[in-house]
């Protein structure tokens, strides 16, 4: 499944699978098809998902070493790359299909927005995450993790450019 979020990513082979600079991989937010290739979105969200003692984000825009958000640009030969703990388990929510899913890609935001506005006045929301008690996702009081980037910055798929930023109450 190409277009989801949670999960296992697909990367090719020549793309490395981005890690917080302590080697512990980060999380993939979502994966979904971006013209003949697909955008991958990774956060490190250890702490938002109950590890207390994780360093993670904070309120406000986050260090780039928190997220990366990297480009494949083809959807052929792609490896799976799992996350397991070392009983073998899932180290990752089970993947869910974008659509019907209370996140948000490529689309307005559904909260914060005056905030947004005024904070980031020239980019449009990449990627929109809002809490989940279903999966534990909890940031602060009713938070919400933004991916953004500039339009012309999406166009020529610059996602290096990329900023990430959480608002809670």
């Amino acid at each position: 499944m190409l277009n989801h979020f949670w999960g296992f990513a697909q990367l090719p082979d020549n793309i490395p699978y981005p890690s917080n600079g302590e080697d512990n991989p980060m999380t993939l937010v979502c994966q979904f098809a971006l013209g003949e290739g697909s955008a991958c979105v990774f956060a490190d969200l250890d702490y938002f998902f109950g590890d207390i003692d994780a360093d993670g984000g904070h309120i406000g825009e986050w260090d780039s070493n928190l997220y990366k958000v990297l480009y494949a640009p083809t959807t052929q030969n792609l490896h799976e790359h799992e996350i397991r703990y070392e009983d073998g388990t899932s180290a990752v929510p089970e993947p869910r299909e974008l659509t019907g899913y209370p996140s948000l890609v490529l689309s307005k935001p559904t909260c914060w927005q005056d905030e947004l506005a005024q904070d980031y006045p020239d980019y449009q929301v990449l990627v929109q995450l809002e809490e989940d008690d279903d999966i534990g996702l909890r940031f602060y009081d009713c938070g919400t993790l933004f991916f953004l980037i500039k339009p012309e910055d999406l166009e020529a798929k610059r996602f290096d450019k990329v900023k990430c930023v959480l608002y809670s109450y």
